[in-house]
């Protein structure tokens, strides 16, 4: 059960200053099997405004691949997400949840807590712990 995966903050974020091959791993595993990745475009901009320039090709090298789907917010998507954060507001985690709806697939994050809290369905794939 390898399909695809959605990729939150925290999986972004690992694969662009590596600091565990972890989610690295999934992705490309992902690409091999002929899934793909999907990237909320609200989760990749939040992680260009954190990671160091000198990281950011990674990023760059990941969303040109042509199985990887950046997933703009559009004005039409705007009701859905304000029905999933139903009060929060954190844009990116219902963005990613509408995601993993859409797509079905899991998502790799290290907040599986916050996007369980705004839809107990959703399908998780937690990246571990960090020491």
């Amino acid at each position: 059960m390898l399909p695809g995966r959605v990729l939150d903050v925290g999986a972004l974020v690992e694969i662009a200053v590596a600091k565990t091959n972890h989610s690295r791993s999934i992705a490309a595993l992902c690409l091999y099997r002929g899934g793909g990745l999907c990237i909320p475009a609200t989760a990749l901009a939040l992680v260009y405004s954190i990671v160091p320039l000198s990281t950011k090709i990674e990023l760059f090298d990941l969303i040109s691949s042509p199985a990887v789907h950046v997933d703009d917010l559009t004005e039409g998507k705007v009701p859905d997400i304000a029905e999933i954060l139903d009060g929060s507001s954190d844009i990116t985690a219902g963005h990613v949840v509408l995601c993993g709806r859409a797509t079905q697939w899991p998502i790799l994050t290290d907040r599986a807590d916050i996007l369980r809290n705004l839809d107990p369905g959703v399908l998780i794939d937690a990246l571990p712990e960090q020491n």
